[in-house]
């Protein structure tokens, strides 16, 4: 692995088509900003995930690791905007999948909020959810949140998961929530940062 400015290279991608026998953690593409490497695996450590592979073909969406597994497709960019709700779509149409996409910025919860826009795969069609933020709940769980009352998805070991009732009791428990995410994630930010 190279870091070079604010970008991680990875010698080749361990556990893909070119080298299979090589651990999941060096699955994630090859040039990535060392803030979407570690939001990555912030992702990553929930699913206890199977043995992804990149995401080939022409999808339309930034940086993308596929769990066959748990029938999801992650997606990390550091574009903030909304751009992209009909490549997330078109993706989760196609593969047959729940795409997650995590858009965070250069200073994630520092300066730029991380945001994640998720389509879900179902028999009546996909569900696309926007602008949801990642919640850490008291029991551990991490789970994705509308800023009002809305839908909640949790990130867990079987995949995603909608939650039709918010993962906390107050607002003191949603401010909790979000603080202590949003801390997990400046401190995975720096720790990747300094190699």
């Amino acid at each position: 692995m190279k870091i070079e400015g604010g970008l991680i290279r990875t010698d080749p991608v361990r556990g893909s088509r070119q080298d299979p026998k090589a651990p999941m953690s060096n699955m994630i593409p090859e040039v990535l900003p060392t803030a979407s490497v570690a939001l990555m695996h912030y992702v990553l450590a929930e699913l206890e995930p199977d043995e992804p592979d990149q995401l080939y073909g022409n999808t339309g969406l930034p940086a993308a690791v596929d769990f066959p597994v748990h029938d999801i497709i992650v997606s990390v960019t550091p574009v903030t905007a909304p751009m992209f709700d009909q490549a997330l779509l078109r993706c989760a149409a196609a593969r047959q999948r729940d795409v997650m996409l995590i858009r965070h910025g250069f200073h994630p919860e520092t300066i730029d909020p991380v945001r994640v826009d998720v389509v879900l795969h179902s028999v009546g069609g996909p569900l696309l959810l926007t602008d949801l933020s990642f919640f850490r709940h008291r029991d551990r769980s991490l789970h994705l949140v509308p800023d009002d009352a809305g839908r909640c998805v949790k990130i867990g070991d079987g995949g995603l998961e909608l939650g039709i009732r918010p993962p906390w009791d107050s607002a003191w428990d949603r401010a909790a929530g979000l603080e202590s995410a949003a801390a997990q994630i400046v401190l995975a930010c720096r720790r990747r940062n300094r190699g």
